[in-house]
């Protein structure tokens, strides 16, 4: 068995970006206006900016204008304060702290800030007494330094601010207060005391805190937001393994749903489908992405370079994005340098060990054979004949020489058993008897690595952001070739051309590898997992001379591969003019040029005969090359102005107005050649057999334009309109353009007059309220015109695989709806959020209503000799409805120590309204159907005797369900006790028998999360669950059923032995020999191996094997270490953490091992009913793998 280690032999190459601040839009710029300082400041200074024209002007003049333009008031006495000096100055958009500074450094006068006054001094008039030399440093309640924090003398004008390390150093006295403050925390007065040394942690103000929340085109202060939109930082993914960003946001925010979209499961670099608050339509649909202002895929960023992600889950937040947002937007804004800042280079390494979860635990040989034979008595005949199960139990024993002298024509030189040699080669089915545990012998661990290098810094005119990120992600099978790579690269600068000015470029960069085994042979990579679960433990892993057995899989897994290399290449344009204070006006452009190319190549598979001659094997085909090369080219420019205005200081306005074109190009052209001369050099000139060529061509563009208004009367009452015009290529003339507006509204009650009495108990809370319609042009884009469909493709097995040309062909085009249009998505959504007990304690909660109408559906039926599919119709509704609940407690203690715990929970749920089903048919969607429901029989119990069994077949007629019943079948209920049991005519209006039983939706998910920090240790974890969710498991699901599909689908675990049986066993047939045999009480129905009286109890869904797939995982645990100053000072770093991470570390599930509840889809047996099975029947995915990492990241 080969053991496969991968990742460890690649170079180190990149890095993660450690972030240092908090409240990154402001500290910088405050770092610049305050560095020169020893002045205390309050937040208006922080904020209140003023233009100033002086030219020979007293002081007193200046002052004027300070207060004519800001809401600040001078005092001051006349007799002591000399304010006649004449000075000239000019400042344009400074801040006030800045003014005086200036104004008064060479004047003997000093200035004092309480509130909105400012009061004017003679140097010399404070008492003076003995001092000291303090230092301290300030950090956040995560251990980070605060930069820019104001640290006061309560009473004076004795400050300082820190520096970039949060560092501080001021002269003062034993009996001095120490006043330390920063916008969006909490202040703290310190007494100085005897202390040398501070050590000072602030905690977040929600109340107070200035956060700015990043929505469509700019940003607004969460504390004036109106629209359902949730925040996540790069806090709650940082240091998180995972090979994909949509994995990492599992969990993240309430209502963000995920589900693994794809039939290989969590293979290696697996992305989910993500929807926001449930489905969308019926047609498909998922949230609008947006990185940096464009569209693009998240799955292909660098998680270490995501500084932020805004979700916007309402039609108010995502209505400027018009058509392409009717499901959500996801706003990612990516990492940045700032102004002012120091070079700092960070690196981040990773080991990473990967093992597999909930395997299922495989049976022994001997209790393998015995009980399918248990299974052929009942009907099928026995699989395993009484010699070969003596030979399982000598194999089990170890008795060698017995297995030798009981096959005559054991082949000289065979040295390994468990094989059974038939003629001239190894048996492939069930003569062998050999005792092997699949599971362990496919799946081991792997090891992996991960590194990131970011280099950022500013000056007060450019800023820049460089970073680069290496990872690999291989399987965790010991077999074939299966791993994921990507290389990320972002560079970003900005440059200050003038003081109203500004240029910004961004170039990102994203190259992925998945290279997987070519199952084309055997169904393709997605049923590896199905292969794995179906192999006999009689089934040896070797022939006899040491070769791999055909039927262990592994020459086919290693018989080729399929490889795919993409690269995503983004090249980004800004600009942003402002020539008016307030006024802004933004262009950028993108260009974006995405290549694939995928390269399959099969081998022949050759297997040995008992001679140890190598053979072609009979389910090989001629080896092959197929290569497909694909190419779109997009770009998109958006041009819009903002204009930020107050009418008397209390009304504030700002308005936004824009357009938006994108276009889009794509082609792939596709390549495919038989009987290649060397397998090694795969290439088209080297193959001489037949040759396939394809192509495709698209294109796509949209035109849209957008408008929205803002206004808060002192941000108490909050007020904002958004519109969208959007145009699609989708649609004909005259039905292409569409008009999407919105409205939202909130109320601030705790900046009410009245609050004062309520604010200690309930210190903020606001009221939200929106509605908004948007777009959705997720249909084909070329569905109103008549094409001729022309097809010619390479024939199936069935025809040797090539050995015939492909024929090419034409079909009759369908008819054509040219009035298809827009659907239309109109959502409500209210909401409140609330804090209490000095905003330590947070609260939102939402409800929201999703009506999409004008759904593509199905129209009228036409007569059959028509010919042509019937078009279809803008017909249909559906309705969405859901809550969403969150609440978050974090708190510092004067200890230093900081903890947190949060946790959200939230449910939805998606009807349909109008369909066109004219007899209401179950088969399809109907009229108050409920996404997700599972219609089914009710069974409550098996047949337990025979006597029960008569009796109950006298009186209800079960031929509908079988023909053939016995004793240990199940007992299918007469629920409207009609003498029979069937599904009537199968609609809503006539069901018989079938009622709804479950809903295989998830509801009532929640998230649980929690941390705690002291002293530079760190630990936090992430659960994730579903309270209900129910799921059935039609009969290929063999993990779950057991007995499957006849013999050679089985997949038999402890599990599955409590199945029913009534009949003594034997050393050769039945679980335990004799009467100790007989289980009428079981909980499994009777196995048979006969594949029409297996589906009778299988592929009906009913409420007994209605399985409960609700469950808890543990998503993310961390346990990290930050040294001190004192240790990285000596080092010359600014910092140094050590951590540890695991991902899916406990699932708490009511599913058997093998089946993981994230994803346990029956997808239809070949992903189309198209390989060995019916279409529909089922088969389950891998799951999650559980991670563990070890990381180090170092910044200088």
């Amino acid at each position: 068995m080969k053991k496969k280690y991968a990742g460890i032999d690649y170079p180190l190459l990149l890095s993660e970006f450690k972030h240092l601040c908090r409240v990154m839009k402001l500290i910088l710029s405050l770092l610049l206006l305050c560095a020169s300082t020893v002045f205390s400041v309050n937040v208006n200074s922080q904020t209140a900016r003023v233009n100033i024209v002086a030219n020979e002007l007293t002081v007193k003049e200046i002052i004027n204008q300070i207060e004519e333009q800001t809401d600040f008031l001078f005092v001051y006495n006349n007799e002591k304060v000399d304010l006649n000096h004449r000075i000239s100055f000019n400042a344009s958009d400074v801040s006030v702290f800045n003014v005086l500074n200036q104004i008064f450094r060479n004047l003997d006068i000093v200035y004092l800030m309480e509130g909105n006054n400012i009061l004017l001094m003679k140097k010399g008039t404070l008492p003076q007494q003995d001092t000291k030399l303090l230092k301290g440093i300030v950090k956040d309640q995560s251990g980070e330094p605060v930069i820019g924090a104001n640290v006061v003398v309560k009473g004076t004008t004795n400050g300082t601010v820190t520096d970039l390390n949060g560092n501080f150093t001021l002269e003062v006295a034993d009996t001095d207060i120490l006043l330390v403050s920063f916008i969006g925390y909490m202040s703290r007065e310190i007494p100085v005391g005897n202390k040398k040394s501070l050590d000072i942690s602030l905690l977040e103000d929600s109340k107070t805190l200035d956060e700015v929340v990043v929505v469509g085109y700019g940003t607004q202060k969460k504390v004036n937001l109106t629209g359902a939109v949730n925040v996540i930082s790069d806090k709650d993914f940082k240091d998180r393994q995972a090979s994909t960003v949509s994995q990492l946001l599992q969990g993240a925010a309430p209502g963000f749903n995920f589900d693994i979209g794809t039939q290989n499961g969590f293979e290696p670099g697996a992305t989910m489908n993500i929807s926001i608050r449930g489905m969308g339509s019926l047609n498909g649909g998922s949230p609008y992405v947006v990185i940096d202002g464009f569209p693009g895929d998240l799955n292909n960023l660098n998680p270490e370079d995501i500084e932020s992600v805004s979700v916007l889950k309402d039609a108010a937040a995502s209505a400027i994005y018009g058509a392409r947002a009717p499901y959500g937007v996801i706003l990612i804004t990516t990492k940045k340098g700032k102004r002012n800042e120091k070079v700092s280079v960070s690196y981040t390494g990773n080991l990473i060990v990967k093992t597999a979860q909930k395997l299922p635990e495989s049976l022994d040989s001997y209790t393998w054979t015995r009980v399918l034979n248990e299974a052929g008595d009942n009907m099928g005949g026995h699989p395993f004949s009484n010699e070969t199960i003596d030979r399982v139990i000598a194999y089990q024993k170890g008795d060698f020489d017995y297995i030798r002298n009981s096959i005559p024509n054991w082949p000289d030189g065979a040295t390994i058993f468990g094989a059974m040699p038939e003629g001239n080669v190894w048996n492939n089915a069930n003569l062998n008897y050999a005792n092997t545990d699949w599971w362990d012998i496919y799946f081991g661990n792997s090891v992996n690595q991960k590194h990131d290098i970011s280099l950022h810094g500013g000056t007060d005119k450019v800023s820049y952001y460089f970073s680069a990120g290496y990872m690999d992600d291989s399987s965790v099978l010991n077999f074939g070739t299966d791993y994921f790579k990507r290389l990320n690269t972002l560079g970003k600068i900005s440059v200050a051309i003038t003081d109203w000015w500004d240029f910004g470029y961004e170039t990102r960069f994203a190259k992925k590898i998945r290279e997987k085994p070519n199952m084309t042979k055997e169904g393709d990579y997605s049923f590896m997992y199905r292969h794995i679960s179906r192999n006999y433990p009689i089934t040896p892993l070797y022939d006899g001379f040491g070769n791999y057995m055909f039927e262990s899989h592994i020459p086919s897994i290693e018989s080729g591969t399929d490889k795919q290399d993409d690269i995503d290449y983004w090249n980004n344009f800004r600009m942003e003019i402002r020539p008016l204070k307030g006024w802004k006006i933004n262009a950028d452009f993108a260009y974006n040029v995405y290549n694939q190319e995928i390269s399959n190549v099969e081998k022949y598979i050759y297997t040995y005969d008992v001679n140890n001659q190598p053979y072609e094997n009979g389910i090989s085909i001629p080896n092959n090359l197929l290569r497909r090369k694909y190419i779109k080219k997009y770009w998109t420019t958006n041009i819009f102005t903002s204009y930020d205005f107050n009418i008397n200081e209390d009304h504030n306005f700002t308005v936004l107005a824009g357009m938006q074109f994108e276009r889009g190009d794509e082609s792939w052209v596709q390549g495919y050649k038989t009987d290649l001369i060397s397998e090694k050099v795969p290439s088209f000139p080297n193959a001489t057999g037949d040759a396939l060529l394809s192509e495709a061509l698209a294109h796509n563009s949209t035109e849209s334009y957008f408008a929205r208004v803002n206004y808060n009367y002192k941000e108490r009452y909050l007020f904002e309109a958004n519109a969208r015009y959007d145009g699609s290529y989708v649609f004909r003339d005259g039905k292409r353009w569409g008009v999407f507006p919105s409205f939202s509204a909130g109320w601030n009650l705790y900046n009410e007059p009245f609050w004062k009495n309520i604010e200690p108990y309930v210190n903020t809370m606001k009221i939200r309220a929106s509605w908004g319609q948007l777009g959705n042009q997720n249909i084909s884009p070329y569905s109103d015109l008549e094409l001729i469909p022309i097809s010619s493709d390479k024939l199936n097995w069935i025809f040797n695989y090539g050995s015939t040309k492909p024929v090419g062909y034409t079909s009759a085009p369908g008819l054509v709806n040219r009035n298809l249009t827009w659907e239309t998505a109109t959502t409500t959504n209210v909401g409140v959020d609330m804090s209490f007990l000095n905003n330590r304690l947070s609260a939102t909660a939402d409800w929201f209503e999703r009506r999409t109408t004008d759904m593509v559906g199905p129209s009228q039926a036409m007569p059959g000799v028509l010919g042509a599919n019937v078009p279809r119709e803008n017909n249909s509704t559906l309705r969405t409805r859901g809550w969403e609940i969150s609440v978050n407690w974090k708190q510092t203690l004067e200890n230093g120590l900081s903890y947190n715990i949060g946790a959200s929970l939230y449910d939805y749920k998606s009807v349909v309204t109008k369909y066109f089903n004219p007899t209401g048919t179950l088969s399809t969607w109907y009229e108050g159907a409920e996404v997700g429901d599972i219609w089914g029989y009710t069974v409550n119990d098996l047949f337990r005797t025979k006597e029960d069994l008569d009796s109950y077949l006298s009186k209800v007629d079960l031929t509908h369900i079988a023909a053939n019943w016995n004793t240990g079948d199940l007992k299918f209920e007469d629920t409207n006790n009609d003498g029979k049991v069937n599904n009537g005519t199968n609609t809503i209006g006539d069901h018989g028998d079938l009622s709804i039983i479950g809903n295989d939706q998830p509801h009532y998910q929640y998230t649980i999360n929690g941390g705690v920090s002291y002293k530079g240790f760190d630990f936090s974890m992430l659960w994730k669950g579903v309270a209900k969710k129910d799921m059935y498991f039609y009969r290929m699901s063999n993990i779950y059923w057991g007995f499957t599909n006849g013999w050679w689908e089985s997949c038999l675990t402890p599990g599955h032995l409590d199945y029913f049986r009534d009949q003594p066993g034997t050393k050769y047939s039945g679980l335990y020999e004799g009467d100790a045999n007989i289980n009428t009480d079981a909980y499994w129905p009777r196995p048979y191996l006969n594949s029409t009286e297996e589906a009778k109890n299988k592929n009906n869904a009913n409420t007994r094997y209605l399985q409960n797939a609700a469950y808890l995982r543990l998503q993310n645990v961390q346990l990290g270490y930050s040294f001190p100053r004192s240790v990285t000072s000596k080092m010359h770093l600014e910092k140094l953490r050590i951590y540890f991470s695991g991902e899916n570390l406990l699932t708490f599930s009511k599913l058997p091992n093998g089946i993981d509840p994230v994803a346990p889809v029956g997808f239809p047996e070949g992903g189309g009913g198209d390989y060995f099975g019916t279409a529909g029947t089922g088969r389950l995915t891998y799951g999650a793998d559980r991670i563990y990492s070890i990381g180090l990241t170092v910044t200088y």
